[in-house]
């Protein structure tokens, strides 16, 4: 059932990106081609589906269009990391968790040590500490892609459940592993165990059992 499932989502949203739009790389934003909100997938090079030959989705987050404080738009570029300023090239992870998942990966695997990463605040020569790291965050970052559905006149509830059952659905936290990540993913070494189990850059979600009606569901709001 759940082989079948991730089939036809796959299936959908290629069907979407055929007909109506395209990946956006975080490294090439633009406001422009956003919605003020919905539904983010994201790609990540490297990482496919096991059988399929194409690329499995490594991360969803969903943005009420009712969320003025938090649209889709600034929480990308926060993800992406900055591109001028003091800290260009660099980025904050204290307002990211995507960046703050990646940091800890690259801590872990190239053996470094940081001992203010995980602290919630930060001044000015913290974050100058923090910078080559930020930077390095911010190389894995931009590479990654986003598909974008803007998932027009539903509430914030319904969004929110769409996105936590895309979540548990593509999670392998506790389950069979389906379309597992490559032995290359930087996700291995990440210090939050829900993302090493779960193959996703995710937390929340991934410990819940999907409902089978989200396909249905999809179904219909992507392949009218």
């Amino acid at each position: 059932m759940r082989k079948r499932n991730l089939d036809t989502l796959y299936q959908l949203l290629e069907n979407y990106e055929e007909r109506v739009a395209q990946r956006i790389a975080l490294g090439e934003l633009n406001r422009k081609l956003l919605p003020p909100g919905g539904c983010c997938f994201y790609w990540e090079p490297g990482e496919n589906r096991q059988d399929k030959g194409k690329q499995r989705i490594v991360r969803v987050e969903s943005y009420p269009l009712e969320d003025a404080k938090r649209s889709m738009y600034s929480q990308l570029i926060k993800h992406r990391g900055t591109i001028a300023g003091t800290f260009k090239g660099g980025g904050d992870h204290r307002q990211s968790l995507l960046r703050h998942h990646i940091g800890t990966a690259l801590i872990n695997k190239n053996r470094e040590f940081c001992d203010t990463w995980e602290g919630e605040t930060a001044n000015a020569a913290v974050r100058k500490k923090e910078h080559l790291l930020e930077t390095m965050v911010s190389r894995v970052s931009i590479q990654m892609e986003v598909l974008v559905i803007p998932f027009k006149n539903i509430d914030a509830i319904k969004l929110k459940y769409i996105e936590q059952n895309l979540i548990a659905l593509l999670s392998n936290w506790g389950k069979k592993a389906l379309d597992p990540p490559s032995s290359e993913w930087l996700g291995h070494y990440c210090g939050n165990v829900l993302v090493r189990d779960s193959g996703l850059w995710n937390t929340n979600g991934v410990m819940l059992k999907y409902d089978p009606q989200l396909i249905s569901l999809l179904s219909v709001m992507l392949d009218p």
